[in-house]
Order: structure tokens, then C-alpha cells, then sequence
């Protein structure tokens, strides 16, 4: 495929399932970019808030969410939300929890969102998601940081077919350039993140 069909289906994709998914502590618009890693210019659109679950109180979103979906398993979803993309932007935020997701549903991958986000944690710097396996506490320490992270797991996990990341399962920051990464399709850059599947 081009890149400029690629690009168009990635940006057309992303700009339909964003607006089922704009999560945020306060009502209104943002306006919202999804740039593909190759530099393209940025897709940008007005996403709006189009429900109000996603501001509930966590244990009535609890309520909601998918029967086989644990209060640990939204947890460890929700730290590596929370972990990794704090400081990123929506978009940024939903794309990670979305790499769980994808990672689980993976044959290469474990089979749960635990077992996922926390793979080889007794490795020290070797585990899948740095914050699992660098020795410092788990636990959330930013309250509306972690109120956000919480939001953002369980709607993905109540929009779960809604995935804009094409099916991506990796990512890294800008920044770095990990070897793994040339043999992986790039999908799409948010915010600080560049996002990757495995081609079947």
C-alpha cells in the first residue's frame, strides 16, 4: 500500500473512532492531532464529548464494564495508562491502553491484561512496560492523574472495537530508537509515542 493511501485510511479511521472516545474531567471541545510517523502534517479534528459515563465516580464505572473484566485486570490497565502516558495527551493515553489490549488479544502475548502489562516485572529493565521492572513503587501517586488513567482504561475497555492504533502493539518514545523498531510497521505518532504493529 502507499504511504498516502496509508496515511489517508489511518487519519480516516482515527478521526471516526476518536470522537466514541473523548474522555476528559471537563465538558467541550479539544481539538486533537494523530500524525503519522513518517512527518506527514498532522490530521487534526474537533472531537466532542459525546457521553457522560466517563465522568462517573470509578466504582460506578466498574459496574459497567465488561463481564469478564476483573477490578484487578481494569487496575493493571489502568497503571499502565497511567505509568506510561501520563503526561501525554488524550489521544496518547487511549493509544497505549489500546497496545494492551491488542497485545493481549496476540497469540505471541500473554492472555490477560495482568499477565500483559506486567510480562518478565522480575527482569530489571528487560520487561515489556518500563515501569513494571525499574524498582520503583507501582502505586499511583498523582490523584487526578490517576482518576484520569482510570477513565481512559475503562472506556477503551467498554469501546474495545474502537481501536485506531491499527492493531499496534508496540511503541516508543520519539526520542529513542530501539532496534526492534525496523522490524516493526509504523502506524501512527501521538504526542511523544510512536506507535508500531507486527505485519502478519
Amino acid at each position: 500500500m502507499k504511504k498516502s493511501k496509508l496515511v489517508t485510511r489511518i487519519a480516516v479511521f482515527a478521526l471516526l473512532a476518536l470522537p466514541v472516545f473523548y474522555i476528559s474531567g471537563r465538558t467541550g471541545t479539544v481539538e486533537a492531532s494523530v500524525q503519522h510517523p513518517n512527518g506527514q502534517n498532522p490530521q487534526k479534528a474537533e472531537i466532542i464529548d459525546p457521553s457522560d459515563f466517563y465522568d462517573a465516580d470509578v466504582k460506578s464505572l466498574l459496574t459497567r464494564l465488561p463481564g469478564n473484566i476483573s477490578p484487578k485486570a481494569f487496575r493493571c490497565l489502568a497503571q499502565a495508562v497511567y505509568f506510561e502516558a501520563r503526561s501525554e495527551p488524550f489521544e496518547g493515553q487511549v493509544a497505549v491502553a489500546y497496545v494492551v489490549l491488542n497485545r493481549v488479544k496476540d497469540r505471541h502475548y500473554p492472555d490477560n491484561i495482568c499477565a500483559v502489562v506486567f510480562q518478565n516485572e522480575k527482569r530489571r529493565h528487560h520487561c515489556q512496560f518500563s515501569f513494571a521492572c525499574d524498582g520503583l513503587s507501582d502505586n499511583p501517586y498523582e490523584r487526578a492523574a490517576w482518576n484520569r488513567a482510570r477513565r481512559v482504561a475503562g472506556g477503551v475497555l467498554l469501546n474495545a472495537l474502537s481501536d485506531f492504533t491499527a492493531d499496534s502493539t508496540h511503541y516508543h518514545a520519539k526520542y529513542v530508537h530501539p532496534r526492534w523498531a525496523k522490524y516493526l510497521q509504523p502506524t501512527l505518532q501521538v504526542g511523544q509515542h510512536i506507535f508500531y504493529r507486527e505485519d502478519l
